[in-house]
């Protein structure tokens, strides 16, 4: 009789605790899908932010890195590495803290008129990309820009005179920005 009670004892403990364990369970998925749908929600928030800054047309990539077409890498100084977009005007500048170069600030400024511009948008993922073409009296640029939701961008420029520069750095709307634009030629 005392070995029929432990052995009840026994299925009774058990299935409360496998009760517990499922209550557990449940309340850590809720919390994962809790933290999700917040996850979710601030990702369409910075979504609709960069798309806003896009749309706009007044924004600055501000290259933290620029690489070549030999994949030589190096580091920028954002304020003087730059790619600006202003309605229908952009200015495209490289530069460095030292020496002079053509535009004052160790490298070459161009400033011209947006002749192309096509933005697409991947909802489901999340990005954004611009196709642009820039007129300048240096030349003629083709600038692909690749934006991630949270503003971070890749920028492919070829030219109809030299290779490519790929600069690679964040979004910022004109207003925020702290470029510093040289002399353009």
């Amino acid at each position: 009789m005392k070995t029929i009670a432990i052995i009840m004892a026994l299925f009774l403990a058990t299935g409360l605790s496998a009760q517990e364990n499922n209550i557990k369970k449940e309340a850590a998925k809720k919390e994962q899908k809790e933290r999700k749908e917040k996850r979710e929600a601030a990702l369409a928030e910075q979504f609709n932010e960069t798309s806003a800054i896009l749309n706009s047309m007044r924004f600055v990539l501000e290259a933290d890195y620029l690489s070549n077409q030999y994949g030589y890498r190096s580091m920028a100084n954002s304020n003087l590495n730059f790619i600006l977009v202003d309605s229908a005007e952009a200015v495209i500048q490289t530069g460095n803290n030292v020496g002079i170069g053509y535009n004052g600030v160790g490298g070459i400024t161009a400033k011209g008129n947006i002749t192309r511009w096509v933005v697409n948008k991947n909802d489901k993922r999340k990005t954004m990309s611009v196709e642009m073409n820039v007129s300048t009296s240096i030349g003629f640029f083709q600038v692909f820009m690749d934006i991630s939701v949270s503003g971070k961008t890749t920028a492919t420029l070829s030219s109809n005179w030299a290779g490519k520069l790929i600069y690679d750095g964040r979004l910022v709307p004109l207003d925020d920005s702290y470029a510093f634009k040289g002399s353009s030629l």
